[in-house]
């Protein structure tokens, strides 16, 4: 996470700062204070996207006032892939303009094959090529950190018309999209996200009781078993 070096901060109308202006003229927004819990929730979050070639957005942290806060890059024009699915892809040509459709797949396999996060904001980020990202930290449903909680593809939403009809574009490649992610899906993640967990004593065992049954056989057995069924259905 990177150490932000502050040009100036804005303040809201509440007096708490809102926005940081770095001397490159980036802007982050100010997220939420650090402690533990976050921390290692924000490491699980940042590893497991980043093990599945997945971009998030640039995080980063700044000491105010002897407190540590996490904050989020800003982007103009970003755009929320939940509030917008009805007129983002509408058209061949449309869905030609986005550079990376299959890692929106991927995004939502990662959900559902590791449910300890309460939300994944999914974005789109303008440009010549559209290309969908996650955003720079965790949304978590459990104040106290992780929490496992099985969900289904429609529970994630992309059983809705519009990213059935988003997928169609990519029946073809689906199969070889799930492929290479259960190849991924390997021993020396499950050792990766172990040895994070264990760098953090004081709550290394709620955490991996939590996170250690996305990687139990029944459950695996389970979230393929959804994914296939939804290929068949497109």
């Amino acid at each position: 996470m990177r150490e932000l070096l502050p040009l100036t901060i804005s303040s809201s109308i509440s007096a708490k700062p809102s926005v940081l202006l770095t001397p490159e003229f980036e802007k982050f927004t100010f997220i939420q204070p650090l402690n533990s819990d976050f921390i290692l929730a924000q490491t699980i979050y940042s590893l497991l996207h980043k093990h599945f070639k997945i971009e998030t957005l640039e995080a980063g942290k700044f000491k105010l006032n002897q407190v540590n806060y996490l904050l989020a890059k800003e982007h103009e024009g970003i755009v929320n892939v939940d509030n917008w699915i009805d007129c983002l892809w509408t058209s061949k040509r449309k869905f030609n303009h986005l550079l990376n459709p299959d890692k929106l797949f991927v995004m939502y396999l990662v959900n559902l094959f590791f449910p300890v996060f309460g939300e994944t904001k999914k974005l789109l980020l303008p440009g010549k090529k559209d290309r969908f990202v996650v955003d720079a930290y965790p949304i978590l449903t459990n104040k106290e950190g992780i929490y496992f909680k099985t969900i289904d593809l429609n529970q994630l939403g992309i059983t809705q018309f519009e990213f059935k009809s988003l997928f169609a574009y990519l029946r073809d490649d689906l199969p070889q999209i799930l492929d290479d992610f259960s190849v991924l899906h390997h021993d020396n993640l499950y050792k990766d996200l172990k040895y994070q967990v264990s760098l953090y004593p004081s709550i290394r065992n709620k955490y991996w009781n939590e996170l250690k049954k996305c990687f139990e056989p029944d459950f695996k057995t389970f979230a393929f078993a959804e994914v296939e069924n939804y290929l068949l259905k497109l």
